[in-house]
């Protein structure tokens, strides 16, 4: 995934992974308020399939949409090129960051301990 999605595609994506599948009408109903005119969400749509993150259907004269690549895989990609632009690869830098920033509470801190002590184990 080489290209990186804008804050509204980002937006449509989110109601498609929602969704699972839909038409242009159940993408827009989704859509968070205030409500873009159908014609920008076809347009985004239209640039969400030839950026190869989404694809569709005809059924009659109207297409049904769905994602083509899911939510965790586009997270764990985003996240991958978050460390690499701004924590140098390291995820103990980012955590350290949050750490820093007093945004981690010592629940979290004991809970991401436990996962990392359980996903060594496998």
């Amino acid at each position: 995934m080489e290209q990186k999605l804008t804050k509204a595609e980002e937006e449509i994506m989110q109601v498609l992974w929602n969704l699972g599948e839909g038409f242009l009408k159940d993408i827009v109903e989704q859509m968070p308020s205030p409500k873009p005119h159908s014609n920008t969400v076809a347009t985004l749509l239209k640039i969400l399939v030839e950026k190869g993150f989404v694809v569709y259907s005809t059924h009659g004269r109207n297409n049904c949409y769905r994602a083509k690549i899911s939510k965790t895989t586009y997270g764990r990609k985003s996240v991958q090129q978050v460390l690499k632009g701004y924590f140098n690869g390291s995820a103990v830098n980012l955590v350290s960051q949050f750490l820093e920033e007093d945004k981690l509470s010592i629940e979290d801190m004991e809970t991401l301990l436990k996962t990392i002590k359980s996903s060594k184990k496998k």
